[in-house]
């Protein structure tokens, strides 16, 4: 037999004996475990009060549905409606989802978003509408990038991008704002 012929066969024996281990290998290996799709709870029809680290109400919340994430802590709710404190009165606020972080540090408000403010002296109240809206309870804050609609009594607001201040009843619209301002009679 010549080198080049010996140096074929042993280089197809190579081969062959690396793919046998190659094939060995990815057959023992383990796959990863499955992520458990299991809740750590579910509650159904049910009203709940979260308290902050003071003791105080952070917020009040009614819904058919809510589960709590195992790993992560925190929620996940269908058709929500929270209420939440502030110095001027209670805002109430809809949507289709929601998630509430670890701690309730942060609600997101996801689909359908329909908040109203307190009644003011004058009996108006401000109305608010867009896709997603993040609250920061403990901050009394809300803040979204969508597009807002806001309605008081007859006038009306819209504009892309939204920080309230629920505290002051205060809010501002960042981009792209249309309106209509009635003044008061």
């Amino acid at each position: 037999m010549s080198r080049q012929a010996l140096n074929v066969v042993l280089f197809a024996l190579a081969l062959g004996l690396g793919g046998y281990a190659a094939w060995q290998w990815q057959r023992n290996r383990v796959p990863p475990p499955e992520p458990s799709q299991r809740s750590d709870y579910v509650l159904r029809e049910f009203e709940l009060t979260a308290l902050d680290d003071a003791g105080a109400e952070s917020f009040t919340l009614r819904s058919p549905y809510l589960e709590r994430d195992r790993d992560g802590k925190s929620l996940t709710i269908r058709r929500p409606r929270f209420a939440f404190p502030s110095d001027s009165g209670r805002w109430q606020v809809r949507s289709d989802k929601a998630w509430v972080s670890p701690k309730a540090s942060e609600v997101q408000l996801l689909g359908g978003v329909n908040m109203v403010g307190p009644t003011e002296p004058s009996g108006l109240r401000t109305r608010f509408t867009s896709d997603t809206l993040s609250i920061f309870p403990n901050d009394q804050r809300a803040t979204t990038d969508d597009r807002v609609n806001i309605d008081r009594g007859e006038s009306t607001f819209a504009g892309t991008g939204l920080r309230v201040d629920l505290a002051a009843k205060r809010f501002q619209l960042l981009n792209d704002v249309k309106g209509h301002y009635a003044p008061r009679q």
